[in-house]
């Protein structure tokens, strides 16, 4: 380790909000599709009964992020290594946690398929003079391109700039709603909040807990960028001294802040697309479906603030579906990197091996998308719905492997009890939450 990256932690609000990274970039992934497709479906299917569970699935993630975080700084380690670590059955010299995770991970790209589909469609309303295959091969060169220099202080800006823009403006369609026909009462809020769970919304509630907040590929990613942002390196190898000691809970604090911010730029952007829909689409009777998704979900914006907010929708819409595909496409190629390496495949021990492999598979991971986008162009929500409920059941055997960890973890170094209880309820809240929604998607 270079002595020289050792640095000591920010101190203050100001400092702590100038060093975080991280959780935007995660939020670039955080605040799309689900936010945008899935979360204002279900608002459409049930109307505003679910608030609940929209809140819940927003806030119960925090500490499985917070955990996994810890063991980055910690132990240097990325999320694969850091499953690893979890005992039992063992394959290629590898933890079976890993493997089911790294395999739950990549069964949710079914979702980033039909984010392609519903961009593709975008564009194709915007400008129907170019057909949906161009577009869908147009967004895979641009993609390509901004992917290739893999730097991380480029995709952080970017993303900061493309999620902030449009968020402030979904925020600002609730408030210019209230003065419209649609205008959210006392008794449409009242009814968020009788913990009902409608049966007819169970298989996009399913989707919806996978889907919002930082999803279990959201928290799979998150260790990645936490590396690529420096902390570990800041805090410097756990050698026992005074000074290491502070400023591992000096970074601590920092990336306690930067998780928290993720949580709550999700909680709050997300419950203000499901108000939206709740209020427009529910009332309008319109279920967003097909390749005009994007199209059918810009009347949260037409009914809010006028028919001229449209083209604002499409472009927001675009850099919001655009974003996660972005930030899924860059955490995947690092994730099947850093697995390949671990299990042994490949000659990836040199850094000029990992970054032309990343290079490859940033490029490769989108082609495959584009030929099935392609061969199948009618079906990108579904998609989506699909690849959110797998997100669910990812989240899962990831929470188990957090837990584990977390209650190995060294006492002097390990979370409250009170954190360790708020864990352990968030793994009770998962299970009986996918648990009860299977249960009536089962016997409707």
């Amino acid at each position: 380790m270079d002595e020289q990256v050792v640095r000591e932690a920010p101190t203050g609000l100001g400092g702590l909000l100038r060093n975080i990274g991280p959780g935007v970039v995660v939020s670039g992934s955080v605040v799309g599709s689900g936010e945008l497709l899935v979360t204002t479906r279900m608002g459409a299917d049930v109307g505003f009964v679910f608030l609940w569970g929209v809140i819940v699935a927003c806030l119960v993630k925090f500490f499985i992020q917070l955990e996994l975080g810890r063991q980055c700084i910690l132990h240097q380690n990325t999320t694969v290594q850091a499953l690893d670590r979890v005992p039992g059955l063992r394959f290629r010299n590898t933890s079976w946690a890993a493997w089911v995770c790294v395999i739950g991970y990549f069964s949710v790209m079914v979702a980033a398929i039909g984010i392609l589909g519903s961009v593709a469609g975008l564009m194709v309303t915007v400008f129907p003079g170019i057909s949906y295959n161009v577009w869908v091969c147009l967004i895979f060169i641009a993609l390509s391109i901004l992917l290739y220099r893999g730097l991380y202080k480029d995709l952080e800006k970017m993303i900061t700039v493309l999620v902030a823009s449009f968020s402030l403006i979904v925020l600002g369609c609730v408030l210019a709603m209230q003065g419209t026909a649609q205008a959210i009462t006392d008794a449409d809020l009242s009814s968020g909040f009788g913990f009902a769970m409608p049966p007819e919304g169970a298989f996009v509630a399913l989707a919806l807990m996978g889907s919002v907040g930082a999803t279990a590929v959201e928290l799979f990613m998150y260790p990645y960028w936490v590396i690529e942002k420096g902390y570990p390196k800041f805090v410097g190898p756990p050698d026992g001294t005074d000074a290491w000691r502070e400023r591992y809970r000096g970074w601590m604090r920092v990336l306690t802040t930067d998780a928290l911010v993720c949580t709550l730029i999700a909680l709050v952007i997300t419950c203000a697309y499901y108000l939206l829909g709740a209020s427009i689409l529910n009332r309008m009777n319109v279920v967003p479906q097909g390749m005009e998704v994007v199209e059918q979900v810009s009347l949260i914006f037409t009914q809010s603030l006028g028919p001229w907010a449209k083209s604002v929708f499409m472009i927001g819409g675009f850099c919001t579906l655009f974003s996660t595909l972005l930030v899924f496409t860059a955490s995947s190629g690092r994730i099947t990197v850093d697995f390949l390496e671990k299990i042994g495949i490949g000659s990836l021990s040199h850094s000029d091996a990992r970054i032309r492999l990343l290079r490859i598979l940033q490029i490769g991971f989108p082609l495959i998308w584009l030929f099935v986008t392609v061969m199948i162009p009618d079906t990108p929500l579904a998609l989506v719905l699909i690849g959110a409920n797998a997100n669910n059941l990812l989240l899962i055997p990831l929470a188990y492997g957090v837990v584990h960890l977390a209650m190995r973890t060294e006492a002097e170094w390990r979370m409250s009890s009170l954190g360790e209880i708020a864990l352990l309820f968030t793994i009770w809240v998962i299970v009986n939450f996918t648990a009860i929604n299977l249960y009536l998607k089962w016997t409707q």
